[in-house]
């Protein structure tokens, strides 16, 4: 249940559309409304047309990565919650978790209520 009255928007950026896919369910089951961009480059196009709550993003993806992406999203949007997803945490990831350029690190493969407390989390 959402914790008010208005619907969330998630955007989930990830080139894996099974993954992309497992993700939007899960978060749409919570209630959230839940847009999804198969890489960095189609995420800052949607966000130039959609109010997002919350961005969660890949970070080994073909062509522009999270981590671009994620200092792109800080710039323009600066409030903006972002949370990166990865199996392989790199020193970089680490070190924009410290620095506070992303808000939360998701290491795959996790769990249904890590994810959904994340959120949770994030967007109230």
């Amino acid at each position: 249940m959402m914790a008010n009255n208005a619907i969330k928007t998630v955007l989930i950026v990830d080139d894996e559309e099974s993954v992309r896919e497992i993700v939007t369910e899960m978060i749409g089951e919570m209630g959230y409304d839940v847009k999804s961009a198969e890489s960095g480059e189609a995420a800052l196009d949607l966000m130039s047309k959609v109010n997002f709550d919350l961005v969660i993003s890949d970070v080994k993806m073909d062509g522009m990565d999270g981590l671009s992406l994620a200092q792109r999203l800080r710039e323009k949007f600066p409030k903006l919650p972002l949370a990166l997803m990865t199996a392989y945490p790199s020193d970089s990831v680490h070190s924009m978790v410290r620095e506070k350029l992303v808000d939360f690190l998701l290491l795959k493969p996790f769990q249904v209520d890590e994810l959904q407390g994340m959120v949770l989390n994030l967007t109230s």
